[in-house]
C-alpha cells in the first residue's frame, strides 16, 4: 500500500475596485499575487536542472490548536511535537521545516499573541537567526516557508507563543516538514 499527499501553502491578499466615474465611464482594478507553493511526499526536492527545484517533499504534517491563558505561553517542540490522534500519542521529530503557520483565531481589540525564539534550544532559524518577537494581531497569521527546509535539531527546536494580555487567546498552528527517519510508507499524523 502506498502513501501519497500533497501539501499546497498558499498566501494573497487579492483586491477589486469599480470606480464609476460617470455612467458611460466605469474603470475596474484588480490584482492578486497567486502565490502557492506545492510539496509532495517524499523527504527530498525535486529539481528541474541549474539548481532550481519544482518542488519540495515532506513526510510530516501537523495542525493543532489550543488556548493560552493571559500571561502564558505555549512552547512549540519541533523535535518533540506531541499530536493526539487516532486515540494514541505520539510523539513527531521534525529534521526539517519547510511550513508553518501559526494563527490568532481571536478578533477583540488588544487581543495580540507574540511569536518569539529566545532563551536555550530556541528555533531562531524561522526569523533569520534572531529572536522574533512578531506580533499576531487579531485574526492574523504568520507564516514561513523554505522549499529546501531549515534545520531543527536538539539546539535549534523550541518556538514559543506568548499571551501578554490578560484575557485568554485561541491559536491555530499548522506545520509541515520531514523527519528523515519515517519509513518510507509510514506518514505524519494529520
Amino acid at each position: 500500500m502506498a502513501t501519497t499527499a500533497t501539501v499546497t501553502v498558499s498566501s494573497d491578499i487579492a483586491y477589486s475596485v469599480v470606480d464609476e466615474v460617470d455612467a458611460n465611464n466605469i474603470n475596474r482594478y484588480a490584482r492578486a499575487l497567486d502565490y502557492s507553493l506545492i510539496y509532495n511526499y517524499g523527504t527530498g526536492i525535486i529539481g528541474t536542472g541549474s539548481g532550481s527545484p519544482s518542488n519540495s517533499q515532506v513526510n510530516l504534517f501537523v495542525a493543532s490548536s489550543g488556548h493560552i491563558s493571559g500571561g502564558e505561553q505555549e512552547i512549540i517542540d519541533f523535535r518533540a511535537y506531541n499530536k493526539y490522534t487516532l486515540g494514541s500519542n505520539y510523539t513527531l521529530e521534525f529534521d526539517e521545516l519547510k511550513g508553518l503557520v501559526v494563527e490568532n483565531n481571536n478578533s477583540g481589540t488588544g487581543m495580540v499573541l507574540n511569536l518569539v525564539a529566545t532563551g536555550t534550544n530556541a528555533f531562531t532559524n524561522v526569523f533569520n537567526g534572531e529572536s522574533g518577537n512578531i506580533a499576531i494581531n487579531p485574526l492574523g497569521t504568520y507564516m514561513y516557508t523554505d522549499i529546501y527546509g531549515t534545520t531543527v535539531n536538539s539546539s535549534n527546536r523550541l518556538l514559543y507563543i506568548n499571551n501578554d494580555t490578560v484575557t485568554g487567546i485561541d491559536y491555530s498552528i499548522i506545520a509541515v516538514g520531514v523527519d528523515t527517519g519515517l519509513i518510507s510508507d509510514e506518514i505524519g499524523t494529520p
